[in-house]
């Protein structure tokens, strides 16, 4: 468990299972998060949460909840925490009742109580389309971020075709939304390999046959779409690339394999930073995990912090507005002062953090 830094008191970053997860990842995480939350303009630090165990193991759940009563003075404190890779919000909860907690999001109960509780609990019962809302929101977020990009790159949406790495929450709830706007999805990769159509997957039906870790049915998929190694999604020209699975999925030795326009940063840190380099280098426009993939983020933390309203037109357009505001300040700055985009995105987190710690200075000298 590692906090990166508190600010106003709190931090927030979600919990995340996975076997082989190393320290190093966990606070590379963290630090991402607190980027995350100033974007966001949400007046949280950064944290993360990691279990090097494997999420689809019988005794996961068991070791989730030996993992929260760790942390138990933390989430009660200190610390909004919520779902990453690996695990579930039904799962959390669950976890943080047996051991005694109200919620995962305990800590940004404090000043409101029972009220700020009822509000979260409303909102994460949502469903839309008869999906709950925490199982759309982050990929959501993406969609909306890749759309935005794209009207700043003229790039058109309805002709633009999409490589994805990842068919979890995350990944399909992008599919979704973007095959919707017009795009096509010629590859999906997940655990079993990838998946490639050039006139497009058919993403309602895959929807409908994947598991719970984002696995697909390979026997419900049409005859037509041509099985491949999983590192189709890398290798496959499309001119939007979307990797939503695992960091460090782009490295050094497979980056000048992909040919695309926008790589997107569904997953935390999926391109490495020598990789990220050398793909600007070749004019590929990046948007950093920390903005595309935030919208669970402030889902939660706009809960507590009286940014959302707990319906679904509100949580849906309050995201919107503020993953394409940001979206575009980040590729203009960058534009602008010939930076990459994680560059311009850090400037604006940096600059929205100082006004915060600013902000809250003050208060303690006013009390």
């Amino acid at each position: 468990f590692v906090i990166d830094r508190l600010v106003s008191g709190m931090c927030s970053g979600g919990i995340r299972m996975r076997k082989g997860l190393v320290l190093e990842e966990v606070v590379e995480l963290a630090r991402t998060m607190s980027h995350k939350m100033a974007v966001l303009e949400i007046p949280y630090g950064g944290a993360k949460a990691g279990i090097d165990w494997d999420p689809s193991a019988p005794d996961a759940q068991a070791v989730l909840q030996r993992f929260m009563n760790a942390i138990r003075p933390y989430v009660a404190e200190r610390y909004a925490t919520g779902a990453d890779l690996g695990t579930h919000e039904d799962d959390i909860i669950k976890a943080c009742q047996v051991v005694g907690l109200t919620h995962p999001l305990q800590a940004g109960f404090r000043n409101e109580g029972d009220a700020a509780l009822e509000r979260v609990k409303q909102a994460l019962a949502l469903r839309s389309e008869g999906q709950p809302i925490t199982e759309l929101i982050a990929g959501y977020g993406v969609a909306e971020c890749t759309l935005e990009a794209c009207e700043v790159l003229d790039i058109d949406i309805r002709a633009a075709s999409v490589a994805l790495q990842g068919f979890g929450n995350v990944g399909g709830a992008a599919a979704r939304y973007l095959q919707r706007a017009g795009a096509r999805i010629v590859v999906i990769a997940d655990i079993e390999g990838a998946l490639v159509d050039q006139a497009g997957l058919d993403i309602p039906l895959l929807l409908q046959a994947r598991d719970r870790f984002g696995r697909i049915d390979r026997s419900r998929v049409p005859p037509r779409v041509k099985r491949a190694a999983e590192a189709a999604w890398l290798e496959q020209s499309a001119q939007i690339v979307i990797p939503a699975a695992i960091g460090g999925a782009v490295r050094p030795d497979n980056q000048d394999a992909i040919s695309t326009q926008l790589l997107v940063e569904a997953a935390n840190n999926p391109v490495t930073p020598e990789a990220e380099g050398q793909l600007e280098a070749r004019h590929v426009t990046i948007l950093p995990d920390f903005v595309a993939n935030a919208a669970a983020a402030f889902l939660f933390c706009g809960l507590l912090e009286k940014r959302l309203e707990p319906n679904v037109d509100s949580i849906f357009g309050a995201t919107s507005h503020q993953l394409r505001s940001t979206t575009r300040a980040l590729l203009e700055r960058s534009r602008a002062r010939r930076i990459s985009g994680r560059r311009a995105a850090e400037e604006i987190a940096e600059e929205r953090l100082r006004l915060r710690l600013k902000s809250d200075a003050g208060e303690r000298a006013d009390a």
